[in-house]
């Protein structure tokens, strides 16, 4: 029981280890050939955890080879565009002048509930409000609004909105997160002033307060 616990501690920590190096995006976003390393590394990591008559490292080493070889295979699609299409193909054009292309349907066998199924989920009414809509590689749709349909933004509308940078999370239950203040450049000390300054006692009443490099702020504190 003991060594079958141990072994499956280790091949945890192997296969983490493993999806860290190949990035993180999700399964959904996966190009092909990273949806089949992956595959394969669950598979190779679930036999030897399994049969324990089976030696750790006939686990470990393929995994480590399948990984490498990833690393490898990615690098080399930087360098050539004609591998990175030969792997993980190129982005099919399905929605043209507010029509579905049907040829393009059959060919990549897409039915129409599908595509009306994509669309909802980015919150489009109707093909017809599309000038282009394309299959990416890893399966998402992307489009391009006609001119008339575009959503509108500030500089259509001929205003100047406050600035706003990327939210960071400052103090966490109670506790400061302190790699987050450097990003930021600012101290401990000035992040008690804020929270004194919304009438809270001290950062261990904070639940929640978020801080971007444009000043602005979000503090919520704990429930009683």
């Amino acid at each position: 029981m003991a060594v079958s616990f141990i072994r499956t501690i280790i091949l945890y920590a192997v296969v983490i280890t493993a999806l860290r190096i190949m990035g993180k995006r999700q399964i959904g976003e996966l190009e092909p050939s990273e949806l089949v390393v992956t595959i394969l590394v669950s598979e190779l990591a679930a036999i030897p955890m399994q049969d324990l008559g089976i030696p750790l490292f006939a686990g470990v080493i393929p995994i480590i080879t399948l990984i490498s070889l990833e690393i490898i295979v990615s690098f080399l699609c930087l360098k050539s565009r004609k591998l990175r299409r030969l792997l993980n193909g190129r982005a099919a054009i399905i929605i043209r002048g507010g029509k579905l292309d049907r040829e393009k349907m059959k060919q990549m066998r897409i039915t129409t509930d599908e595509v009306m199924e994509a669309l909802r989920q980015q919150n489009i009414g109707s093909v017809s409000e599309l000038k282009y809509g394309l299959i990416e590689t890893n399966g998402q749709l992307s489009y391009i609004y006609k001119p008339e349909y575009q959503p509108v933004n500030a500089k259509m509308l001929g205003i100047k909105p406050a600035d706003a940078g990327l939210p960071l999370i400052v103090i966490s239950d109670g506790e400061v997160v302190e790699i987050n203040l450097r990003h930021l450049g600012k101290t401990r000390e000035e992040i008690e002033k804020r929270v004194q300054k919304a009438h809270i006692p001290g950062v261990s009443e904070v639940f929640l307060m978020t801080l971007d490099d444009s000043g602005n702020e979000f503090i919520q504190r704990k429930e009683r």
